[in-house]
């Protein structure tokens, strides 16, 4: 009878954390932090101003999402759409991600190595998709004003 070889121990809770696990705590974390910062700071009390209109004069669709952000967690959404039309649209991806990380983080803890590959292509999939629609205001402002520059 062959020794079994012993597992690397990164664990949560005496269970072997995955890759996926860890990519998907470290994402969940990240969007937590959004959600806190967002909380913290009022729509008038940010730290971080919009350098890009600062400097240039240029309002991109960003401007004012962060207080948008502000006070969509704390469900005032008609200023959220005032302070940027957008808002709402961005915010819908990072808590729609947030539930979805939660979700798989559990169900990874529940049933250890039950994550296929099809899982996590489909996550991939859904993940985009809802990035390019949820995003695409800025994506498009970003696409114009590169070629802008090159033009």
């Amino acid at each position: 009878m062959k020794p079994l070889k012993k597992r690397k121990s990164n664990s949560f809770g005496g269970i072997t954390a995955t890759p996926y696990l860890k990519v998907n705590s470290a994402f969940a974390l990240i969007l937590l932090l959004v959600f806190v910062y967002s909380l913290v700071f009022s729509h008038n009390n940010h730290p971080i101003p919009a350098a890009l209109t600062q400097l240039t004069g240029i309002v991109p669709p960003s401007k004012g999402l962060t207080a948008a952000f502000s006070q969509i967690v704390r469900f005032n959404f008609t200023n959220a759409c005032i302070l940027n039309p957008y808002g709402l649209r961005m915010f819908s991806f990072f808590l729609i991600q947030f539930i979805l990380r939660v979700s798989l983080i559990v169900i990874e803890l529940k049933f250890p190595n039950s994550v296929k590959t099809r899982t996590i292509v489909v996550d991939m999939l859904i993940s985009f998709s809802l990035f390019i629609y949820c995003f695409y205001p800025l994506i498009e402002f970003t696409l114009k004003l590169i070629l802008q520059l090159f033009l």
